[in-house]
């Protein structure tokens, strides 16, 4: 196939590894790769340190989990353990087993760099805490910003060592040879309006999640599943796609994460109307105490705290909600004094900006976290099922499951980001690129994009039409109702999209970004429809109830030609 004609210059750009994405996992991947000893880029589709859900999640305990820096009864076995007990049947035990061994150096790692992690009071070791599902204090951090200061931290030390870094620039496909193994990527420059081709034997992927999808969320909107829908698209395996964590979080004046710390001190949960709407839902027999004491982060029906959630999301569906679709929270009742206690890094965050306790109401909202489905990791050195691709972070998919200790996002990310990048690197030293067999048909997606029409997409209204229906049916409460409503109008967006999309220069990240955001969407409805059952944060509305040992395996998903094909898969 020729290669058709652009009005924008292709450049090429010859590497060993190029690594996509800022994030914690990227950054970890693209340094080890270059310690190993390869020429690495990392492009970035936000500018560095500015983008993803480990630079921008903030949490009153937000931390990284690994044994060995508290009780000496802790071991990575009983991490182990834990991370099996919590996900067992959804989760690759490998992929765990390598989780909870290789935590430990990694936290080194991160200490050599000059990450400056909590010390316990008095200065006597680190602080350590013991988050939801762990069986020890384990979890350290960085003051509620800990992936922020392992970011910085990561990329200033991956820019010294040598790693060319390319941000902003957008992923716009893979490209494969004619074996079908990763040849390299094409990315979009967005400043400078080219396209750049980078030939490279090893990519390791990681672009996060899809936050861009849900009218509220607590990272980036630029995530928009570029990766979920690419790798889709080149043939390879979905995991777990209906798992994903929500819960309340602070939307105005700022976002932050509301963790079970904060409901410890029983906030007052009022609607618009000014009315305390809580005690409504809690079922006769179960306390109010039992339920705000219960709640942990993310939204789980395994517990009594779910009544929060499920309260908050009812009351905003109903219409008695604020305007940006929150409700409002007041800690009026309690001193500034017992808050600092309970909370002394939201109470310093708060009082930076000036907010006042004993006045001010929180506006808080259900928002998106984060995936714990993605694209399936085949090994322990995050491969995934096209040869050459490496996927790491919440992009990829087989370690997390319904349910997943607290610290183990932060974890994953640094354990396999360094294998990831280590592994692309080995590879990259024993092969070179191969032809880029699939680089003309992008192209020519693009041509025919580029082509002006008498008739054009609103990307915006597209984009917002998705928000809105995957946090109206794609969050707290599903059914199959719900569930096909939204599968129908992000159908629809991608099909008009796929058949009418018109692109400038100027337009073609947006454009780029709400096609993925559409298939992406598509794929983790259609995941939440398959599971008809309520299984932790999966809640559907018309199967309450689990559907047991029947239902305890994962589903992967994969396209079939213009099909999805979904089968089951057991751990």
């Amino acid at each position: 196939m020729s290669t058709p004609k652009l009005p924008i210059e292709v450049e090429t750009v010859q590497t060993d590894v190029v690594v996509v994405g800022g994030g914690g996992a990227a950054s970890r991947a693209a340094l080890s790769a270059r310690r190993a000893g390869a020429d690495v880029r990392l492009m970035t589709k936000a500018p560095l340190q500015s983008g993803g859900s480990t630079v921008h999640g903030a949490s009153e305990i937000m931390s990284m989990g690994a044994a060995g820096f508290g009780d000496r009864s802790d071991s990575p076995e009983i991490h182990y353990e834990d991370t099996m007990r919590a996900g067992r049947g959804f989760i690759d035990a490998t992929l765990v087993r390598v989780l909870a061994e290789d935590a430990p150096q990694r936290i080194n790692d991160l200490i050599e760099l000059g990450v400056p992690l909590d010390r316990a009071a008095g200065g006597e070791g680190y602080k350590l805490i013991k988050s939801d599902f762990g069986s020890y204090a384990r979890a350290l951090g960085v003051g509620g910003k800990t992936g922020k200061a392992f970011v910085h931290a990561l990329s200033d030390e991956l820019q010294r060592t040598g790693v060319k870094v390319d941000a902003p620039v957008m992923l716009v496909d893979l490209v494969r040879d004619g074996d079908g193994a990763i040849a390299g990527v094409l990315g979009y420059d967005p400043n400078r309006k080219v396209l750049i081709h980078y030939q490279a034997p090893s990519v390791v992927l990681g672009t996060g999640g899809i936050h861009g999808a849900y009218e509220q969320q607590v990272s980036t909107p630029e995530m928009t599943g570029d990766g979920q829908a690419i790798c889709f698209r080149h043939g390879a395996e979905m995991v777990n796609l209906e798992f994903h964590q929500v819960g309340p979080a602070l939307v105005r004046p700022y976002v932050q994460l509301f963790s079970g710390s904060c409901f410890v001190l029983h906030p007052k949960l009022l609607n618009a109307k000014g009315e305390e709407f809580l005690p409504r839902y809690v079922p006769e027999g179960v306390s109010l105490d039992e339920v705000y004491d219960s709640k942990v982060f993310p939204f789980t029906t395994t517990n009594m705290s779910r009544y929060i959630d499920i309260s908050m999301t009812r009351e905003v569906a109903e219409g008695r909600g604020t305007e940006r679709g929150a409700i409002l929270m007041s800690f009026a009742h309690l001193s500034p004094e017992r808050i600092a206690e309970v909370m002394p890094n939201t109470a310093r965050w708060m009082r930076e900006r000036g907010i006042d306790w004993q006045k001010d109401k929180l506006e808080v909202g259900t928002a998106f976290q984060c995936m714990n489905g993605g694209v399936r990791m085949t090994g322990p050195d995050a491969q995934s099922t096209i040869p050459g691709l490496y996927v790491i972070g919440e992009l990829a998919g087989g370690i997390r499951g319904p349910d997943r200790p607290g610290g183990n996002s932060l974890a994953e990310g640094q354990v396999f980001g360094h294998r990831a990048g280590t592994a692309a690197a080995e590879r990259a030293s024993k092969s070179k690129a191969g032809s880029a067999a699939t680089l003309a048909d992008t192209l020519q997606f693009l041509s025919r994009a580029f082509v002006p029409r008498n008739h054009d997409i609103n990307l915006e209204q597209a984009a917002q039409t998705i928000r809105h229906n995957m946090q109206r049916h794609c969050l707290v409460e599903k059914s199959a109702d719900g569930l096909t409503t939204a599968l129908e109008a992000v159908q629809a967006i991608g099909a008009k999209i796929e058949d009418d999309l018109q692109i400038t220069p100027e337009t073609l990240l947006q454009g780029l970004s709400v096609r993925n955001m559409a298939l992406t969407s598509e794929l983790v409805l259609r995941a939440c429809l398959n599971r008809r059952e309520t299984r932790s944060s999966h809640y559907r509305l018309d199967h309450p109830e689990s559907g047991g040992d029947a239902y305890r395996l994962s589903y992967i998903m994969q396209r079939d030609g213009e099909e999805i094909a979904l089968r089951a898969h057991t751990y």
